[in-house]
């Protein structure tokens, strides 16, 4: 069984993950807990934040709250598998080895922890997942580059026409169909119901200073799928709204598939 949430936030947010909380999660949803075999983070994973080692096994953290953080995560009976977000520290993530899984190559952080990779189709447990990630950091002037805000939050030319000849791949293959994609930001359709503040059109118009939404709302014209899950607004819907919608914003409920 597969669990979606939203942000992290490193340990700020950690109780996402929870053992208590994902109890309660998976019951309201019929769901068993200990059914889980991979937990999804919706981007703003934050680990690690600091720079440290890093060889083929992962990372090695020196700094005391990267270092609890991973272990916390290695301890847990399901592997983490994360999205790239903004509040991410990019400079490390390219560090990090390459490994092979679900159909493709994943970034690992250890044995239990994985980012997924932007622009990536993966195939998990039977489902077809594109992976997306990054937003604008809105708050970057109040931050330090290169150690609290990181230029690779914006996908690069180069991503995005990889991303976009994978598509067209499947397409031509017959495999085009997308079960679920996974973001940090979302497209404009899913962020409108995100934050009403967006449901005026003019507003919306803001939403596309950043490149990463209209790559989303690109990618969003051009494939089919049943659902976007994304992060990034801080926002959460009863289990009623996460059923019926197309577009999935989630904090910190989780959603399991």
């Amino acid at each position: 069984m597969i669990y979606i949430t939203g942000d992290t936030h490193n340990i700020e947010d950690m109780s996402n993950l929870s053992t208590d909380y994902l109890k309660w999660c998976c019951f309201v949803q019929n769901a068993d807990y200990h059914d889980i075999s991979y937990a999804i983070v919706l981007g703003d994973f934050g680990l690690p934040w600091f720079s440290c080692p890093v060889d083929e096994n992962g990372i090695h953290p020196v700094e005391k709250t990267d270092r609890y953080l991973l272990k916390w995560y290695n301890n847990k009976p399901f592997k983490v598998l994360a999205v790239q977000g903004n509040h991410d520290n990019y400079d490390m993530i390219e560090k990090l080895p390459e490994v092979e899984m679900f159909g493709s190559t994943v970034l690992k952080v250890s044995e239990n922890v994985f980012y997924l990779k932007r622009g990536e189709v993966y195939n998990i447990e039977e489902k077809r997942f594109l992976v997306l990630g990054g937003a604008l950091s809105e708050d970057k002037m109040y931050r330090k580059i290169h150690e609290s805000w990181w230029p690779q939050e914006q996908w690069s030319e180069e991503e995005e026409a990889d991303c976009l000849e994978k598509i067209r791949t499947l397409g031509e293959i017959g495999g085009g169909q997308i079960d679920y994609v996974l973001s940090h930001t979302g497209p404009t359709k899913g962020i409108v119901l995100a934050d009403s503040y967006y449901s005026n059109e003019e507003h919306q118009k803001e939403l596309l200073k950043d490149s990463t939404v209209a790559f989303n709302d690109k990618i969003d014209s051009m494939i089919s799928y049943k659902k976007w899950f994304f992060g990034h607004w801080h926002s959460d819907w009863d289990y009623v709204n996460h059923a019926i919608s197309k577009y999935v914003p989630l904090y910190r409920n989780g959603v399991v598939l």
